[in-house]
């Protein structure tokens, strides 16, 4: 068995400057990206992938950025009274009921799908589907749209981000949504990991297997301005993987580029 990278983008469709970024970003080693369904001119901000359907497409499940597809008196416990959705994720699964979550989660991927693509996977902006309820809506989505595979974040991964004592109180939740993925029989790669120095670094020592990058490349516009806390590091994150010295690096390190379709489906 040979060491497999998936690099993946989240949040294409937040804004155009967002998803300019990232199809740029797909011209070079980022091998997947994961589509927000509620993306008000979704159809627009979807021509920038023409040219790269040998890459992987998912759907990135929303609870915390913009608003819903649905209208907001069919999902109550996830809005606010303007009718957007809660800006803090964890003010937004604490309060989700998850059987609105489960119809608002259905017509986001309805829409990506209307659309034409393909879905690899499915993951979520702020990993929202990591809270373990919420991951049980997750599973039933990828198995009823037969969709292969899934993101897991275990206590591993936890710790290797960000350390232990500062997520402590997240654990357990990070641990049962893990069990639940687990058991579950959707496929999913062995580590998640952020594009970082330390996480580059290790590349090297990882043993064979498939192994998740996440990142956020994009160009920062007035929209996300309005709408984000991760602003210019998106920009720093473009230009380190389109740079040719990235690809090298990735290329000594031994790690195979491939996107969630290995999984099948």
């Amino acid at each position: 068995m040979i060491k497999q990278l998936i690099i993946n983008a989240d949040d294409f469709g937040f804004t155009w400057g967002v998803s300019q970024g990232i199809a740029l970003a797909m011209q070079h080693v980022v091998t997947s990206t994961t589509i927000m369904g509620n993306s008000p001119d979704l159809p627009r901000h979807l021509e920038l992938l023409q040219g790269l359907s040998h890459r992987g497409f998912g759907a990135h499940l929303v609870l915390s950025a913009g608003a819903p597809v649905l209208p907001s008196e069919q999902v109550p416990s996830l809005v606010r009274n303007d009718g957007s959705f809660h800006r803090d994720f964890r003010q937004a699964t604490r309060m989700a009921n998850p059987r609105e979550v489960l119809l608002e989660w259905r017509a986001q991927m309805e829409r990506i799908r209307q659309c034409g693509v393909r879905l690899t996977h499915i993951d979520s902006h702020h990993h929202v589907h990591l809270a373990p309820e919420l991951t049980r809506v997750a599973i039933q989505l990828a198995e009823e749209y037969a969709i292969p595979a899934i993101r897991r974040l275990t206590v591993g991964d936890v710790c290797r981000e960000a350390g232990l004592l500062r997520n402590v109180m997240f654990l357990p939740s990070v641990a049962r949504s893990a069990m639940y993925i687990g058991q579950s029989g959707l496929k999913y790669p062995e580590r998640l990991m952020s594009l970082s120095e330390r996480h580059l670094s290790a590349l090297a020592r990882l043993a064979p297997g498939i192994y998740e990058m996440f990142c956020h490349p994009g160009f920062v516009d007035q929209e996300l301005e309005k709408r984000s806390s991760l602003l210019y590091g998106r920009e720093e994150e473009l230009r380190l993987l389109t740079a040719p010295s990235f690809a090298e690096r990735l290329r000594q390190s031994g790690v195979e580029l491939v996107n969630y379709g290995i999984f099948g489906g």
